[in-house]
Order: C-alpha cells, then structure tokens, then sequence
C-alpha cells in the first residue's frame, strides 16, 4: 500500500502510534499555502485512502502544485496541512504535518462514536 513507506519511517520514532491506512475514496480539495483564504487556487482530488499519517490521492496528473499545501475533505471545513511524499502520474502520497487525532480520523471516516487508543 502506498502509505506503508511512511508508516514504517514513523513507527520507528512513535512505535506505539497505530497506523492504520483505512480505504476512504471521498471527494476533497487542495489549497497551496499562502492561498487557503481564495477558492481561485483550490483544486479538487480523491482521497483515496487515509491514516492519521498522511493520505493517498487522486489528482490531475497535468497539475502542478507546491510541496506543502493543505488539505480539505469535501463536508469537514478544517485544513490539514500536507507535505508530499511521492507522486506518480496521477497518485499523490502525502504526509500530514501533524497527526490526525483519533476522534477527528473518526469522524472523517463515518465513526462518530468510536474512540480508540492511539
């Protein structure tokens, strides 16, 4: 799975981190840093998969974006600052700056009422 090279690079400095890349594919919007108060620089993706480290995407393979940006899931209005990871063609793993919080991953995912130790 794509996500695996940074799960294996951060389980060595937070070995007791779960991540765990869960299967997502939702619509989501990316901002370049610098213009997340515009919509005229906000491009549409797929997240198709997503763990409290980072994310896989689908996006236009002709567009050319910074390495640090945000990212937006289509019906949550907070922005998880990103970092890219790799990209090959139209795929884009990315790492977020910060972990997502469980309740917060929870919420993305449908999990309203879950809570896990992370």
């Amino acid at each position: 799975m794509p996500l695996e090279q940074i799960h294996e690079q951060l389980h060595l400095r937070h070995p007791k981190r779960s991540f765990v890349q869960y299967r997502l594919d939702k619509p989501g919007f990316i901002t370049p840093i610098g213009h997340h108060l515009s919509t005229a620089m906000r491009y549409t993706c797929l997240i198709r998969s997503i763990s409290s480290a980072g994310a896989v995407l689908s996006i236009n393979k002709a567009l050319t974006l910074p390495e640090n940006f945000y990212l937006e899931i289509h019906g949550i209005r907070d922005e998880i600052p990103c970092t890219e990871f790799k990209r090959e063609g139209e795929e884009l793993v990315v790492r977020f700056n910060m972990f997502l919080d469980v309740d917060f991953l929870n919420i993305v995912l449908g999990r309203q009422g879950e809570t896990h130790d992370a």
